[in-house]
């Protein structure tokens, strides 16, 4: 009995220490996260509440990536800060980026994931529901077209549900698992190392690039 007491004491002192870190540093906050991923043996690196507040991390770590991977939905994010100095840098010829799409023709008889989602979204979001997001999505090819270099920059379109965006480097992989309540850029993102997540994931785009039109 002692024992178990010891235990439980040690469990509620250490229950305590992490609220308060919680509650006063956000900093601390993602270092305990990496530490308790580190003695539980996952490969979890860091986990945001959102798009927003990963983009600086990000951001950071394209800045460094010589090959990058995408798959997303609508592909906002693409045409933002985030990666424009990855694209530069792949118009350059000096790092290479594949972006994986929604495609946007659907043959008879085949399911149309793009219209799935947005019958999601158009439960809380009443301005889709009537094609928007399949604009929006022709507004991101349309966007990347002119900017495409063989070998460097290219993109594929993938014909699978959008359950969720992922970004990788060489060192890292970002997942945004979607949710059918809230738009992407409001859920969850998170950022693992290398390790047999970043494996499976990097498989999944893989084999979607070998299959996806380009």
């Amino acid at each position: 009995m002692e024992f178990l007491r010891d235990i439980g004491t040690s469990l509620l002192a250490s229950a305590l220490f992490l609220a308060l870190v919680w509650a006063f540093s956000k900093t601390a906050r993602r270092f305990m996260r990496g530490l308790a991923a580190h003695l539980l043996h996952l490969d979890v690196e860091e986990v945001f509440a959102n798009s927003r507040d990963a983009a600086d991390d990000i951001k950071r770590e394209l800045g460094r990536a010589r090959e990058v991977f995408v798959l997303t939905g609508r592909g906002n994010e693409l045409q933002r800060d985030v990666f424009e100095e990855l694209f530069l840098r792949c118009r350059a010829r000096r790092s290479r980026c594949r972006i994986l799409l929604p495609r946007l023709d659907v043959p008879a008889g085949e399911p149309d994931w793009i219209a799935d989602r947005e019958e999601e979204i158009q439960v809380f979001d009443p301005a889709f529901g009537a094609g928007l997001l399949r604009r929006q999505i022709a507004a991101t090819y349309d966007y990347l077209a002119p900017l495409g270099v063989d070998g460097h920059l290219e993109t594929r379109a993938y014909a699978v549900p959008h359950i969720g965006r992922i970004i990788a480097t060489e060192r890292v992989v970002y997942l945004t698992p979607y949710s059918a309540d809230r738009h992407g850029r409001d859920c969850p993102v998170i950022k693992y190392h290398r390790g047999e997540t970043y494996g499976v994931l990097l498989r999944l785009m893989d084999k979607l690039w070998v299959c996806g039109p380009a």
